[in-house]
């Protein structure tokens, strides 16, 4: 299921770090891998820019790479159990505006639910 919610809350943009903070958890023991498309020119983002979208990474390796202060015009983020298996979890920023969130796990979709309920009262 993909849900989408801003990528600014009041002002503030939602980072990367700040997600996988909040449900990375379920992911702790995937392969992660990113594709920066482009990001905002601010101290830290040269470390996301030279991640190679071909590697694949620890959960903690990434969190060590990204900054709370980095912000993702776009690009996607994807962990998977291996190199060539299906993503359990994809993360899309779209144009500095909003994060697409795709995943089968349920626990994952009732976190983002209740963190931004704003955006999910009619489902």
């Amino acid at each position: 299921m993909k849900l989408s919610i801003p990528a600014w809350e009041e002002g503030r943009y939602l980072s990367l770090t700040e997600l996988l903070i909040l449900f990375g958890r379920y992911f702790i023991n995937l392969k992660w891998y990113v594709r920066v498309e482009e990001t905002a020119p601010e101290p830290g983002a040269e470390k996301l820019d030279s991640i190679d979208p071909l590697v694949s990474m620890d959960i903690f390796k990434l969190l060590h790479l990204v900054s709370p202060t980095v912000q993702i015009i776009d690009g996607t983020i994807t962990a998977s159990d291996t190199d060539d298996s299906e993503p359990k979890l994809i993360l899309r920023a779209v144009d500095s505006s909003s994060w697409d969130i795709e995943t089968k796990n349920t626990e994952v979709l009732s976190i983002v639910r209740s963190r931004f309920p704003e955006y999910f009262e009619f489902d």
